[in-house]
């Protein structure tokens, strides 16, 4: 039996093998350490700057990523608390570090963008959840309507830090979540409460004065039958009262044209006999005018008789005289007299 000595190829080639990953392990890092290197270190200029939160920044930690809607522009260095008892106030101040360049503004009129100049443009931080499960978050920068009355905005929170301050507001799971912690559960819960009562209360209320209401509603309907019935027998009798008034005005007017046609003739024969009086009393008038003439033979005969009358007076007055002293002359004629 013979055995095959060991060479040392075989621990030359595991030896060979270790430098090999170790170099290759060694190059990893070294790429790495590169690359964050020239992302955030001496190939990039970056700026430090501070956000100051005046609300709670639950998740927020060192290396929390800073966006620029959602373009990565930095990371988060340090978190801090600045409380005030006197106050009761509490600031957060974040550090972070991005690189201005990155953010290009197309009406730039600065050869080097910093910081500085993206705060006077607008630019403002709010917190962004990176996801609802794990509750990472981070810092979203943004631009909002910039002020042309002042160059750079004024810091919000003098003192707290050297670094330019880029304005903070509320995001809107901030708004949402102040909303909901300020909302008075308590007090609607208690108006709800109460509202059920009220409406339990009016629910009673209405199941007692129900019945009466329904009984009052069903003798109003028998009432409102009964009106009803009765208007109905009042219109059939109306409608006969209005025949037998229209038969006796077709009568009546049936009587008055035949009396107006029974009278026609007495009132032809009047107008007749109006007529021939209108002529006589117009004749008479022309005769009396006629008579009334002063150049008419009537009354020139008239006038003559009326002369011998007034002649024949004082013969008369003498006769008379004469009678009264002899009367025998009434008896015998007088002297001279011949029949």
């Amino acid at each position: 039996m013979t055995t095959c000595p060991r060479g040392p190829g075989r621990h030359e080639w595991v030896g060979r093998v270790t430098t090999a990953l170790f170099i290759a392990g060694g190059l990893g890092v070294g790429l790495g350490v590169l690359a964050s290197i020239g992302q955030f270190g001496i190939s990039a200029r970056t700026e430090r700057a501070v956000v100051v939160f005046d609300t709670p920044v639950g998740g927020l930690r060192p290396g929390a990523p800073v966006t620029f809607r959602g373009v990565a522009l930095g990371r988060v260095e340090q978190v801090a608390v600045v409380a005030d008892p006197a106050r009761s106030t509490l600031a957060v101040p974040v550090t972070i570090r991005i690189q201005p360049d990155r953010i290009r503004l197309a009406s730039r009129t600065v050869q080097r963008v910093t910081v500085a100049y993206l705060v006077g443009q607008g630019l403002e931080a709010e917190l962004h959840r990176q996801g609802v499960v794990t509750g990472r978050v981070g810092i979203d920068l943004d631009f909002t309507a910039p002020d042309p009355s002042q160059e750079t905005s004024p810091p919000r929170h003098p003192g707290l830090s050297p670094l330019v301050e880029i304005p903070a507001h509320l995001s809107a799971w901030q708004a949402l979540r102040h909303t909901l912690t300020t909302l008075p559960i308590h007090a609607v819960a208690t108006e709800a409460r109460q509202a059920a009562a009220h409406g339990r209360h009016i629910a009673a209320d209405m199941s007692s004065a129900l019945p009466p209401v329904r009984d009052s509603l069903g003798a109003l309907r028998a009432d409102a039958a009964a009106l009803g019935d009765a208007m109905q027998r009042t219109e059939r009798r109306a409608g006969r009262e209005l025949a037998t008034t229209r038969t006796d005005l077709a009568r009546m007017a049936t009587t008055a044209r035949q009396q107006a046609a029974a009278r026609g003739a007495d009132i032809r024969t009047l107008a007749t006999s109006s007529r021939a009086a209108r002529a006589e009393a117009r004749q008479i008038h022309d005769d009396m005018h006629t008579i009334l003439d002063a150049g008419s033979p009537a009354r020139a005969d008239l006038a003559a008789a009326q002369r011998d009358i007034a002649a024949a007076g004082p013969a008369l007055h003498r006769a008379t005289r004469k009678v009264e002293r002899n009367p025998a002359t009434i008896v015998g004629a007088p002297r001279g007299f011949a029949p």
